[in-house]
């Protein structure tokens, strides 16, 4: 019986051959190697991709609320951007996906951003806002690129002047008698966070507990008593002083 003879592409061959060797075809949903997944802060299409301008046209702290606001651009093949809001040393953002506008005559789009945060402590603060390209192709898959436009900003809560409310001084623990005088001062208003200072009969200033009390030896007897009074003043976490109160006279012994 004759033969017949099938003529099979070298190339074909070859290219079964390799397939072997290398494991065959990558099976579907496994991307291939090389390939980057859909919504992570990297990928080929971040070359195309960036932030051209953020803007801050306001942004301050009122009545314990930080507020501000802002306009953003992005390139020709961006259409949005991811936003980062920092406050302070806080280790968790505030995060926004905003939604642009496309401008045919730049072919650009744009947006505007806004934020707002309340329960603000009295005081300096720092917001870091952060932009970041960020693209939302038909088919709805998100696309987050890794370099941002960052503008740092400082604000300040006034909370008013500190004041001292007070300050009572009596011997401790047992009146008249005892050796020690016991000081106690009340600070309120301003930034808070006060740091108490103390002085005798005018001399110089020692930094006292943050409490707001301070012992002083005063003794009942000695060789002669000595007319003494205690001064104290209250410095705020923004560095402002309050007024100096000075307590009664006392006579202590040496």
């Amino acid at each position: 019986m004759p033969r017949k003879t099938i003529h099979v592409p070298v190339a074909a061959l070859l290219s079964g051959l390799m397939l072997s060797a290398c494991g065959g075809v990558p099976e579907e949903g496994l991307a291939p190697a090389g390939a980057e997944a859909v919504g992570t802060r990297e990928s080929a299409m971040c070359s195309l991709m960036s932030v051209t301008n953020l803007t801050v046209e306001g942004l301050d702290s009122y009545d314990r609320v930080a507020a501000g606001a802002g306009a953003w651009t992005v390139s020709p093949n961006t259409n949005s951007v991811y936003m980062e809001f920092w406050f302070d040393n806080e280790t968790t953002p505030n995060t926004q996906r905003i939604n642009g506008t496309w401008d045919p005559a730049t072919g650009k789009t744009n947006g505007r951003w806004s934020y707002s945060r309340s329960n603000v402590s009295c005081g300096a603060h720092t917001v870091v806002i952060k932009a970041f390209p960020r693209n939302i192709s038909s088919n709805g898959n998100e696309e987050i690129c890794s370099t941002p436009w960052t503008i740092t900003r400082g604000i300040y809560q006034d909370c008013g002047t500190p004041q001292l409310n007070s300050l009572y001084c009596s011997r401790y623990p047992n009146p008249p008698t005892s050796p020690t005088v016991r000081c106690d001062a009340f600070a309120g208003g301003g930034a808070g966070g006060y740091t108490y200072w103390w002085r005798t009969n005018g001399g110089g200033w020692v930094q006292g507990q943050s409490h707001g009390s301070q012992f002083f030896n005063c003794p009942t007897s000695g060789y002669y008593s000595m007319a003494t009074q205690y001064q104290v003043k209250a410095v705020d976490s923004a560095g402002r002083e309050t007024a100096i109160l000075t307590s009664p006279t006392f006579y202590c012994g040496q």
